[in-house]
C-alpha cells in the first residue's frame, strides 16, 4: 500500500494558503496539523482541513512524531527557527522563498539540510508554470541566438499592495519588493543562464528605518558576459506591472505579470501566445516533492539553489 505523506503546516496566511489546496488535492499527502501565532487562524484552518490538530507555537507541531515533513510559509525572519527545528526533529521540508533572511542562515540550514539527508525543497511557483516550461524549450532549441540582455522591471503603484496588508511586508529588516519579487526571477536567471559574477545595486529608501525600498536600479554581470537590468520601483501612478525580458539576437521572450507571455521575433512586433501554445509543465511542486519523498527522480528547487539566490539578494539589498 502507498504510503500517505503526513505534513504540519506552520504560516497559515496568504502564500499558506494556497498551498494548503494544492495538499488537500493531493492523495499522497494529509495535512496532519497547522500553525499561525493568530491561534483563530490557525484553530478556523483547521476545522477546515478536518478538525485537525492546531498549534500557535511551532514548536509543539514539531513534536507530533506522525508529521513527514514542515511546510515552511513564515515571514522570511522566522524561516531559520522553524527550519532547523525542523530538521533537528527529523523532518523533511518545504520552505518559501526566499530561503532565509541573511547569507549566513542560508548557509547555515543548507549545511543542516545536507547533514541531515532528509528531502529540502523551496516553494518557487513559476518553476511548475507554463511559462517556466516554455522559456526551458525556447533555450533548448536555441530559438533566442544570442542573449544580448536580460531585464527585470518590478513596478508598483501601492507596496505592500491592497492585500498584503501585513506587519512585515513593508519591513526593512525581511519586506519590500526586492525581497518578496526579485528571488522568482533571480532563480530563472541563476537556473537558465548561470552564476552571477558581479552586481551594482542604487537602493532608495524612505527615511523611517523600519520601512522598506521604495526603488532599486540594479545590474548584474552573469559569469557568461550577459547582463541584468533591474528597474523596481513603489508609489509611481500607474498600474502595477512585472515584466521579465529575455532579448536574444533571433528572438526575445517577456513573461508579464507572472504568466502572460510574448514573443518577437528579429525585426517584428511582440505577439501574445495563447496559454493553448504553452509548453504544458512537467508536473506540479507537490507532486515532485511526494516523488522524491518516495526517492523516485523529481525536479525540486533545492536549498543549495536557494541559497544562491540569497547571496544575490543580499548584494542587491546592500
Amino acid at each position: 500500500m502507498k504510503k500517505k505523506y503526513k505534513v504540519g503546516v506552520v504560516g497559515l496566511g496568504v502564500v499558506g494558503q494556497r498551498l494548503i489546496s494544492a495538499f488537500q488535492n493531493n492523495e499522497d499527502i494529509q495535512i496532519a496539523a497547522v500553525c499561525d501565532y493568530n491561534e483563530s487562524l490557525a484553530k478556523e484552518t483547521a476545522m477546515e482541513c478536518g478538525d485537525i490538530s492546531y498549534f500557535s507555537d511551532y514548536k509543539e507541531l514539531l513534536q507530533l512524531k506522525e508529521i513527514d515533513f514542515v511546510y515552511v510559509a513564515v515571514p522570511p525572519a522566522v524561516h531559520y527557527d522553524v527550519v532547523m527545528s525542523a530538521f533537528q526533529h527529523q523532518k523533511h521540508v518545504l520552505c518559501e522563498k526566499p530561503l532565509a533572511n541573511s547569507e549566513e542562515e542560508a548557509e547555515a540550514m543548507l549545511r543542516a539540510a545536507e547533514e541531515s539527508g532528509l528531502v529540502h525543497a523551496m516553494h518557487f511557483p513559476l518553476v511548475y508554470e507554463k511559462a517556466f516550461a516554455t522559456i526551458e524549450e525556447h533555450i533548448r532549441k536555441d530559438s533566442f541566438g544570442k542573449i544580448k540582455r536580460i531585464t527585470l522591471k518590478m513596478h508598483f503603484d501601492q507596496w505592500p499592495r491592497p492585500w498584503q496588508q501585513t506587519n512585515w511586508i513593508s519591513s526593512r529588516k525581511q519586506g519590500g519588493f526586492i525581497r518578496e519579487i526579485s528571488p522568482h526571477y533571480l532563480q530563472m536567471i541563476l537556473h537558465f543562464f548561470g552564476p552571477v559574477k558581479e552586481v551594482k545595486s542604487y537602493v532608495d529608501y524612505p527615511s523611517n528605518p523600519e520601512l522598506c525600498e521604495q526603488a532599486v536600479i540594479a545590474m548584474l554581470t552573469l559569469e557568461n558576459g550577459v547582463r541584468v537590468l533591474i528597474d523596481g520601483l513603489a508609489g509611481q501612478a500607474e498600474k502595477e506591472e512585472i515584466a521579465f525580458t529575455i532579448h536574444g539576437e533571433n528572438q526575445s521572450l517577456s513573461l508579464l505579470n507572472w504568466r502572460k507571455v510574448k514573443l518577437a521575433n528579429k525585426g517584428e512586433e511582440w505577439t501574445e501566445i495563447m496559454d493553448s501554445e504553452l509548453v504544458n509543465p512537467k508536473g506540479s511542486l507537490v507532486e515532485h516533492f511526494v516523488k522524491r519523498l518516495n526517492n523516485e527522480q523529481a525536479f525540486l528547487v533545492g536549498f543549495k539553489e536557494g541559497l544562491e539566490v540569497q547571496r544575490v539578494l543580499e548584494q542587491l539589498i546592500r
